[in-house]
C-alpha cells in the first residue's frame, strides 16, 4: 500500500533566503581570496626582486666592485642595430643572466602580458634599474642636462653606472638598485627605472609602478628587498632611497 511521504519540500521563500545567504557569502569571500592571490603574487615578485640583486652582487664582485654602464636595450649608442643580438649587451638582463641562470624572473606575476617581442623591445622586463645616465652617448632622450646637474632637477647623486663603485653609496640599505616598474602607457619596461615623485611624463621612461596593494617591491643595493609605497621613497628632495649620498641616514 503506498503511503505518502510527510517531508515537506522547500519553499520558493526558502530557496530565495538560501541563495542570497550564499551570495552573500560569495560577495564576503571572493575578495579575500583575491586578496590571498595577490599576496601570493605579490611574495613572488619580491623573491624575484631579491634573485635579480643577489646576481647584481655576484656581477659588481666580479667587475671590481662597479655596477653596469648600461641596463636597457634603449641606451646602446647610435647607429648600433636595433636587433636582439647587437643590443644583448646593453640589457642588464644578459649582464647578470650568468648569476641567476632563469630569465623567468624577469617577470612579474601580477604585471600585464609584455608588448611582443622585436625592434625596440628585444629585452622585456617588468623590473628596471636605476641607472645614471650621466656617461651614456649624449642623445635627447638620456637627460645630459639633469644628469649633469644643470637640467630641471639635480640628478648628479641618483643612481648608478660604471663609474659607481659600490664603496661609493653612503647607505646601501637604502639606496634603490631595482623595483616594479613599467612605462605610463602600461607596457614592460625595457630595465631603465626613473626617480620618483619627479619622472619624465612620456610613454617611454619606466617608473616605480605599485602593482602590490598600493605598493611595489624594491631590491637595495645590500641586497635585501621589500614593499614600500611609491611616496616614501622620496622623504624630501636631499633625503630619499634614490641617493647614493642622502644627507641624513635611514
Amino acid at each position: 500500500m503506498y503511503r505518502a511521504s510527510n517531508r515537506k519540500a522547500f519553499t520558493l521563500i526558502e530557496l530565495l533566503v538560501v541563495i542570497a545567504i550564499i551570495a552573500i557569502l560569495a560577495a564576503i569571500l571572493f575578495p579575500v581570496f583575491a586578496q590571498a592571490r595577490e599576496k601570493a603574487r605579490s611574495t613572488a615578485c619580491l623573491s624575484n626582486t631579491r634573485q635579480i640583486s643577489t646576481g647584481y652582487a655576484m656581477y659588481i664582485q666580479d667587475y671590481d666592485e662597479n655596477y653596469p654602464p648600461t641596463v636597457t636595450e634603449r641606451q646602446a649608442p647610435p647607429g648600433t642595430p636595433d636587433t636582439a643580438d647587437a643590443r644583448a649587451q646593453y640589457s642588464y638582463r644578459n649582464r647578470i643572466n650568468p648569476y641567476v641562470k632563469s630569465q623567468d624572473l624577469f617577470k612579474c606575476p601580477s604585471a600585464l602580458p609584455w608588448s611582443p617581442i622585436g625592434p625596440g623591445n628585444w629585452y622585456p622586463t617588468d623590473y628596471g634599474c636605476h641607472l645614471n645616465e650621466a656617461y651614456l652617448t649624449p642623445a635627447a632622450n638620456n637627460h645630459q642636462k639633469e644628469y649633469a646637474g644643470v637640467g630641471t632637477i639635480d640628478l648628479t647623486d641618483f643612481g648608478f653606472n660604471d663609474h659607481t663603485p659600490l664603496a661609493s653609496i653612503t647607505y646601501p640599505s637604502q639606496f634603490i638598485v631595482l623595483a616594479d616598474a613599467g612605462r605610463s602607457d602600461k607596457t614592460s619596461s625595457r630595465g631603465g627605472l626613473y626617480p620618483q615623485p619627479w619622472a619624465f611624463d612620456v610613454a617611454t621612461q619606466a617608473r616605480l609602478v605599485a602593482r602590490h596593494q598600493g605598493g611595489g617591491n624594491i631590491a637595495f643595493s645590500d641586497g635585501h628587498s621589500k614593499w614600500k609605497k611609491p611616496e616614501t621613497t622620496w622623504r624630501s628632495y636631499l633625503d630619499n632611497d634614490w641617493r647614493r649620498n642622502p644627507v641624513t641616514s635611514p
